[in-house]
């Protein structure tokens, strides 16, 4: 059994401090039960299964309600709330709850965040069903995927029990899907809206943004004993992102003879020069789309037996244009902020991914109270999860000459880079091509689950006894393969820029930059198959490829006893893991196979504690300890090489990572006021052989001549620690005279004090953890009065730590802070149908990454701009 660490220390002193105020609920049935029990007298403020959400207020009602007849700290999003505006995305309605922040890729909300700890450390469930993940190594849900129509609620679980999977670090966020036994008669629930992006049609597409989704289902049978759920969604996104950035390392030094030298070098003279300028412009094409359905039989109230099956896709069209300008040799005439190269060379490149995510999940599953003390379920369930990504680039460069010298300016924060012979500059004829690459991706992950449990409940009042014991078996079978083929122009034959260039975007990026003259993909490959036969092709060994299987078997028993108020919980979770995994590294040209097997088995102890302090005041307290699997791509001895229109990246695996292993404790306080929430939380985590990616820049050729490549590596870092508070505060102002009654508000913030230490080849290194925002904090405002319904909300995200460089600490990557600001109104006619528009990134916030001394300079900034929906729902 795991010792109390510092962690411990650390939250008994701030919990003295915080005493009267903490935060947090959630558990099994059972537990659920038993409080609901307890709580008798409370039940129509608690019981929340026949509520029929109708607005924000009551979709608040149900969140609360759900919290605090909980046993475990657990938060939830209503069905209402998940497609309350602007959240048409599952993952940005998760981070209106406390303790959560959502990592963005191209401007939209996609790995939830719990607790300072990424989505690889989380289990995603669907009715408690495990779910594969969309991606080439990690164990990652991308929630924008998951159809938001398919939700009843989303539930965030902090503290795991025993019954819970034991790869739960960061926590369990699972999506309860709709049923039709949640409402008293048939129901249908549509919506069709439109979207105008800021930033849209400046190249290639310019398609149409729309959202179409529906809910339907009905109870049937001569004693409406069965039931049946069916819902489908489609949406089409089209929108541009300007962005201008500096690949790693970002910026460098030049010692006293004018040479290129590390930032931070001894030898280098303090002053800070870009390592190139880059320019893109992106246009993404999403088509999401998804079809749920539930088959329901409840033959009587002691039995239960449901079916069902979901499909999710999403498809992203992206096309990444680049105009990259890089020094060549020493600088000259140099100052603090400015200098000259006499020699540069200029890059202008074509990227087109098309990225495609599945998901698939079918699930059977019962309950069957066999006596009035035993009740028994399980379930069995299978999940398909792929990724495939087909890619066709083309690059064109110049030679290192003195046509493209040019003098820097970094007065700014965003670097000026000035030809000394503009003509030259953006002459088409001078750029050769380099390559024209076709590449593809797979991945693909089979999942088999099958649980069952036992519960025992002898029923008392005043002293109560509830036991539960289970198992769970699960075989994931991950799989990834890879294949590159590059073309060249062969000896005297030319292929340049002029054949195949065309007008790029009008808005200058960061109202500076002028990307200029792009390639048009139809006419480059219509000159490539006009010449074939003078192309020389090569064909990259398939190093990335890999196959990795994990079996796990779990076991536990916990059981809680409550004395008046006061309920603990104890118990322990047993996992054995067997890992196999087949992969080839290249050595000297030649393939070799690696196979690596292995496993680990780990004893998992929890205790949890609750205290219903009054009626409406509960305290909450829990130890546990989870573990976290290293990602499938991690574990396999393989290669991978990524180009994605920039700097090269060559990830390698390693087959000896252990997994992490977390010690939590947890102390919280919950006040319910009527119509409202005020909850404060403090909690700590120490982790052990946490996992992090140690990133070297090294030169070498990889295809395209010699150049600086991204090497990164997984590691098991010496220690990590979490400690954190979080404050949550929901309140419907229905004490105010009419028609202020109508405000509510609704805010919660979380802070995290991290530490994270792990040795490089340089020694050990201090830093907060990696990928974690110390700050986060959500605050809304509504109003509902009648048919008008209007929100305004705030989401601010802190900086964090995004890349370590080995050799080179001014070369770390860190993300800055973020606010978002979203409104809508809604009015909603007497026949169930409601109209409403909405505004997202109203601030018009872009993302920004800083690196180098003081995190003062520029890695990389994307503008988004503002979004706006018009459309319309009806509920019937």
């Amino acid at each position: 059994m795991t010792s109390v660490r510092p962690a411990a220390a650390w939250l008994l002193a701030t919990s003295a401090l915080c005493a009267p105020a903490l935060a947090q609920a959630q558990t099994s049935a059972q537990i659920s039960a038993q409080i609901s029990a307890q709580a008798e007298g409370q039940d129509a403020a608690v019981e929340v299964s026949e509520i029929v959400v109708t607005g924000q207020r009551e979709a608040q009602r149900a969140a609360i309600a759900v919290k605090r007849r909980q046993f475990e700290v657990m938060d939830a999003v209503s069905s209402d709330d998940i497609g309350k505006l602007p959240d048409h995305n599952t993952a940005a309605a998760l981070r209106r709850i406390p303790g959560v922040s959502i990592m963005e890729d191209q401007g939209e909300p996609r790995w939830p965040i719990l607790r300072g700890l990424a989505s690889t450390y989380n289990r995603t469930t669907i009715d408690g069903a495990f779910v594969g993940s969309v991606d080439e190594s990690a164990r990652t849900v991308p929630m924008d995927i998951v159809p938001s129509v398919m939700a009843g609620r989303l539930e965030v679980i902090k503290t795991v029990t025993p019954e819970n999977d034991g790869n739960a670090i960061g926590g369990v966020i699972n999506v309860r899907t709709r049923s039709a036994f949640d409402r008293n008669g048939p129901f249908f629930d549509g919506m069709a809206s439109y979207g105008v992006y800021e930033r849209h049609g400046d190249v290639r597409n310019d398609d149409p943004s729309y959202r179409l989704s529906f809910a339907t289902g009905r109870r049937f049978g001569a004693n409406d004993e069965w039931g049946v759920v069916v819902g489908a969604s489609h949406e089409q996104l089209d929108y541009d992102i300007p962005q201008v950035e500096v690949a790693a390392p970002s910026v460098r030094e030049y010692d006293a003879d004018g040479k290129p030298v590390d930032s931070g070098s001894a030898t280098g003279n303090g002053i800070q020069v870009p390592t190139q300028n880059r320019l893109f412009w992106y246009n993404n094409t999403k088509q999401r789309s998804g079809l749920n359905g539930k088959l329901e039989w409840r033959p009587s109230n002691t039995f239960r037996w449901e079916a069902s099956a979901l499909w999710a896709s999403m498809e992203d069209d992206e096309e990444r244009i680049e105009f990259r300008t890089e020094p060549n040799g020493n600088v000259s005439n140099q100052t603090q902020t400015s200098g000259v190269f006499a020699t540069g060379r200029n890059i202008v490149g074509l990227n087109q991914p098309i990225t495609q995510r599945e998901i698939g999940l079918v699930r059977s599953g019962f309950q069957w109270d066999a006596t009035s003390q035993w009740t028994l379920d399980g379930d069995l369930s299978y999940s398909k999860a792929s990724l495939e990504t087909p890619n066709t680039s083309y690059e064109f460069r110049t030679a290192a000459h003195s046509d493209f010298g040019f003098s820097y300016d970094t007065s700014d924060f965003f670097p000026v880079f000035t030809p000394t012979d503009p003509a030259a500059f953006r002459d088409a004829s001078l750029y050769n091509l380099q390559q024209r690459r076709v590449s593809l991706t797979t991945s693909d992950e089979d999942t088999v689950q099958a649980r069952f449990n036992a519960a025992f409940d002898d029923g008392g009042h005043e002293r109560n006894l509830k036991m539960k014991f289970g198992g769970l078996i699960r075989s994931s079978d991950r799989s990834y393969a890879s294949s590159r083929t590059d073309y060249k122009t062969a000896p005297g034959f030319a292929f340049t820029f002029d054949e195949v260039d065309v007008a790029g975007p009008s808005e200058l990026i960061q109202g500076r930059y002028d990307l200029g003259a792009r390639i048009d993909a139809g006419l480059a490959e219509r000159f490539f198959e006009a010449n074939r036969d003078r192309f020389v092709a090569t064909t990259a060994l398939p190093t990335g490829d890999y196959e990795v299987t994990e079996d796990v078997y779990a076991a536990y028993g916990q059981a809680s006893y409550r004395i008046g108020d006061v309920t603990v919980l104890g118990g322990v979770r047993y996992e054995k893991t067997e890992v196999e995994s087949q992969a080839a590294r290249n050595t000297g040209g030649v393939l070799t196979p690696a196979h690596n097997q292995g496993g680990y088995e780990n004893w998992l102890p929890s205790v949890h504690l609750r205290w219903d302090v009054r009626e409406d005041m509960v305290v909450r307290a829990a130890w546990t300890n989870t573990i976290g699997r290293p990602d499938f791509g991690s574990l396999a001895a393989s290669e991978s090489l990524s180009f994605d229109g920039s700097q090269p990246t060559l990830s390698r695996g390693n087959p000896n990572l252990e997994p992490r292993e977390s010690e939590g404790f947890d102390l919280s306080f919950e006040y319910y006021p009527t119509d409202g929430l005020i909850s404060v939380a403090v909690f700590a985590k120490s982790i052990d052989n946490e996992i992090f990616t140690l990133s070297s820049v090294q030169r070498m050729d990889v295809g395209r001549g010699m150049e600086d490549v991204q090497v990164s590596t997984p590691m098991n870092a010496q220690s990590a620690e979490i400690r954190g508070i979080e404050l949550g505060f929901q309140q419907a102002l229905t004490m105010l005279p009419a028609p202020f009654d109508g405000f509510g508000v609704s805010a919660n913030a979380t802070f995290l004090d991290t530490e994270f230490t792990f040795l490089t080849s340089k020694g050990e290194r201090h830093t907060g953890l990696f990928q974690q925002p110390d700050t986060t904090t959500n605050a809304s405002i509504y109003y509902q009065r009648g048919p008008l319904e209007a929100r305004i909300s705030h989401n601010y995200v802190g900086g964090f730590l995004e890349t370590i460089n080995d050799t080179v600490p001014n070369a770390d990557q860190y993300w800055k802070g973020r606010h978002l600001y979203d409104a809508s109104i809604s009015w909603r006619f007497d026949n169930g149908v409601t109209i409403f528009a909405e505004g997202q990134n109203l601030n018009d916030a872009g993302r920004r990454e800083v690196t180098g001394p003081n995190q003062g300079y520029l890695q990389e900034s994307a503008e988004y701009g503002r979004t706006f929906w018009f459309g319309v729902s009806a509920s019937f």
